[in-house]
């Protein structure tokens, strides 16, 4: 379930960045508060793939310890890294977008 949050908020953060990037607002104060806020967001999208991934290896283990069909625990592990992917490529773009910003504008 984690994963498949963090899977359809990739692509919606790839637009907020271009978003940000051509519409935002050019004021010091709301660049870094733009900076810090991508970074917050970032931090708490990574610690959501890290919890899906860790609760997938702990079903698997767990479903294979009561000797039970590991299928499930398998595909929130495949979606949970496909999404942990996902959300590294996009999570690069929008820090170097608010990163940018901060440096033209923010000082």
């Amino acid at each position: 379930m984690m994963g498949g949050v963090l899977f359809f908020a990739a692509p919606t953060t790839a637009v907020l960045a271009v978003l940000v990037w051509r519409f935002a607002d050019r004021d010091p104060a709301v660049v870094l508060l733009h900076a810090w806020l991508a970074r917050v967001g970032v931090l708490v999208g990574s610690l959501l793939g890290i919890a899906g991934i860790t609760f997938g290896v702990w079903g698997i283990r767990l479903a294979n310890r009561r000797r039970q069909c590991t299928g499930l625990a398998l595909a929130g592990l495949l979606i949970s890294v496909l999404s942990s992917v996902a959300w590294s490529i996009v999570s690069i773009g929008f820090l170097n977008t608010t990163e940018s910003l901060l440096q033209n504008y923010g000082r």
